[in-house]
């Protein structure tokens, strides 16, 4: 009987290669293994840090919004207050801090970050609330002159209850306003430009956020000029008109009249010549002239000597006319210091003293 032949194998199992599989097998699941033990330590092993350090200044009666981020460790992250308040009117939501600020105050308080690994870290924080500040508005002015058409944004900070704005600028010398627009579509504008003052007036539709641009002025100069806000000037209203705020522009004062000119008197002044007069003024004059009596052995009396004519007093309203002073003769007797007054002239008797 005959043997059959049977077929051989096309690979032989050896004790040798048995083992030399399993061999390879158990370095690449070790090889694996290691390589997430070290990925997992590494993970487990970074710290959290938080990205946010400081808080931007919140103000009174003003919304207010800022972000608490952090790097490192697993996430996802979660976030509490662990020490310290909050400002009334502020809360923490996930990693957004915001509300609208009630009192003003320095607010301390601490925030803890946990990861998905519950590794935990803690950051201290300052929130300072202010009262808001004045309400303004202002240009952005470009650095150096201008001399093309260039864009000048308007801002607006403390907006409160403003719905409604007007602004002046004075530009200079040769600058024209090409186009104004809002930056928010839905308010309105109008403006108009007078030689070189433009006005322009906002009416906001909401009132506009605290820091934010609400209108952009293209200029364009008729050569290089420098765009300067002295001469910039503003007025902020509420949906009722009242003003809120404002910078008014100077009202020039009016032009004093210049007074006529006066000729100085001279030092050395004369009196006055009276009219129809042959005797001219001297310095002194004299209301009542004095008369003087002639010469006699006897002092002068109030009635004059017989046989000597008496002297009659000028009648009443005409000009008084001065008497040159009498030089005493020698042998003759003085008069007296003072002279007997000269009784008034009768009116009936034609002017001569009796």
């Amino acid at each position: 009987m005959r043997a059959i032949a049977r077929p051989r194998p096309l690979f032989r199992w050896t004790t040798a290669s048995v083992l030399s599989t399993l061999l390879l097998v158990g370095c690449g699941a070790t090889t694996n293994s290691s390589t997430d033990s070290s990925m997992s330590a590494t993970a487990l092993t970074d710290p959290i840090t938080f990205q946010t350090t400081t808080m931007p200044v919140a103000y009174l009666g003003e919304a207010f919004s800022s972000t608490i981020a952090v790097l490192g460790g697993v996430g996802p992250y979660s976030y509490r207050v662990v020490a310290g308040s909050l400002p009334p009117g502020i809360r923490l939501s996930g990693t957004s801090l915001s509300g609208t600020p009630t009192t003003a105050g320095a607010y301390q308080f601490t925030v803890e970050a946990s990861d998905a690994n519950l590794s935990t870290r803690i950051k201290q924080y300052t929130l300072n609330v202010n009262d808001l500040p004045p309400l303004s508005l202002e240009p952005e002015l470009p650095s150096g002159q201008v001399r093309g058409e260039t864009r000048v944004p308007i801002r607006i900070k403390a907006a409160r209850k403003v719905r409604a704005t007007r602004l002046v600028w004075d530009l200079g010398k040769d600058v024209k306003v090409t186009r104004v627009q809002a930056t928010d579509p839905g308010n309105a504008v109008i403006w108009s430009q007078d030689g070189q003052v433009v006005t322009v007036d906002l009416g906001f539709k909401t009132i506009p956020r605290s820091d934010t641009r609400v209108a952009l002025l293209t200029v364009k100069p008729g050569q290089p000029a420098t765009l300067s806000s002295t001469n910039f000037w503003f007025e902020s209203r509420d949906g009722q008109g009242k003003l809120l705020s404002g910078k008014k522009r100077p009202v020039p004062e009016p032009l004093k009249p210049i007074p006529p000119a006066t000729t100085p008197l001279p030092t050395d002044q004369s009196a006055p010549v009276p009219p129809n007069s042959g005797t001219p003024a001297t310095g002194t004059s004299s209301a009542t002239p004095a008369t003087a009596s002639p010469a006699t052995g006897s002092p002068a009396t109030g009635s004059p000597s017989t046989g000597s004519p008496a002297t009659a007093s000028p009648p009443s309203g005409a000009p008084s006319t001065t008497t040159p002073s009498t030089t005493t003769q020698p042998g003759a007797t003085p008069l007296p210091a003072t002279l007997p007054a000269t009784p008034a002239p009768n009116p009936n008797s034609g002017g001569i003293v009796k």
